[in-house]
């Protein structure tokens, strides 16, 4: 069967312009996550050189193939259970995590106001029910927002907002259906409070916070390899390189994959085996040799290079990154030889 190949065009403008449908079993919930339904659109200027646009391109695909297929993943149930208590003990986790992400330089005061008002008035307040709202002081701690019917509801925008999906790479963890639930309504109990405690330390507050003592300890699921993981690897260079925005943003769907694939070993325990595996396995009807070419095996080989030059890694995956790199289409192969050719004459 032929890749479907998603194109590259341009606007009347001269801006380029490429398209991408969303499949039809994912496209609800991707709407809800994305506030896009039916397709999803990628814009360059007009002056972007045409090598870079189909770098672009193909980074860009490479995300949102990675969105639809964590979707389909929660969607069919596949991944680890959790108990209640375990579900709040994870939840206590993030809340570690996400304060642990900003606290050190918060930002101004007002970006974390606003987050939880945004929170309050925008994604929790328009569910309210109609007992509530025709009589507010009956239910003054808005318990109502803890019944099914409202966790349902917010549970896509609260995950967006907290960042569940990094959070859960970080921790190398793929929750079934149910339990991804539990979690999110765990967490949605503490997202106002560690957006309160941010913006206390953006007002210069640092004193102790008590609420992670009132957390469970986690005791099920399994344990992750000690050394150092994918997703970790990539998260120290970024902050050793502080590459660019986009470039961060193009390469995390890359090492989300890759730290929930490599969760049991880690990024120093990866064989050359498991990398041939790994890397044949990404080239799909979605996704081209030359997708996995420029986006997947270039993000790769930079990160761990980089991770061995300075020993966060024993190891680097360079040499065995190159021996898995796909084959280009014969078509593709004979046009660049015709190319060979013509240049020597």
């Amino acid at each position: 069967m032929a890749l479907r190949m998603v194109a590259l065009n341009r606007l009347p403008d001269n801006r380029w312009i490429a398209r991408k449908v969303i499949p039809v079993d994912v496209r609800e919930e991707y709407a809800r996550l994305y506030r896009v339904k039916r397709e999803v659109q990628l814009k360059l200027p007009a002056d972007t050189p045409k090598y870079e646009a189909k770098v672009r391109l193909a980074e860009w695909v490479s995300e949102v193939e990675t969105q639809i297929a964590t979707l389909r993943a929660k969607r069919t149930g596949e991944g680890q259970p959790l108990t209640r208590l375990n579900a709040i003990a994870l939840a206590g986790k993030w809340y570690t995590w996400f304060v642990g992400q900003y606290e050190g330089d918060p930002g101004p005061p007002k970006r974390w106001r606003e987050l939880g008002d945004h929170l309050v008035w925008n994604v929790i307040y328009p569910e309210a029910p109609e007992s509530y709202l025709e009589n507010p002081k009956a239910d003054p701690h808005w318990e109502w927002q803890k019944d099914p019917e409202v966790r349902e509801a917010v549970r896509p925008q609260v995950a967006e907002l907290a960042r569940v999906a990094t959070f859960l790479a970080s921790e190398g963890r793929a929750l079934n259906a149910t339990a991804y639930a539990l979690f999110v309504d765990a967490l949605s109990d503490y997202f106002l409070p560690a957006i309160t405690l941010l913006e206390r330390r953006a007002n210069g507050d640092y004193s102790r916070d008590e609420t992670p003592d009132s957390f469970p300890a986690f005791t099920d699921g399994p344990t992750r390899d000690t050394g150092i993981g994918c997703w970790d690897l990539f998260e120290a260079f970024v902050k050793a390189l502080k590459p660019a925005d986009n470039t961060v943003q193009r390469w995390r769907a890359v090492f989300l994959e890759m730290q929930r694939h490599f969760v049991d070993v880690g990024a120093d325990g990866i064989s050359e085996d498991a990398a041939r595996a790994w890397v044949r396995g990404l080239v799909t009807e979605e996704r081209s040799p030359t997708t996995v070419r420029e986006v997947w095996l270039s993000s790769s080989r930079r990160v761990f290079g980089w991770g061995a030059e300075h020993k966060h890694v024993r190891k680097t995956l360079s040499l065995i990154l190159k021996l898995t790199f796909p084959e280009k289409p014969e078509a593709e192969r004979q046009k660049l030889l015709l190319r060979r050719k013509r240049v020597r004459f």
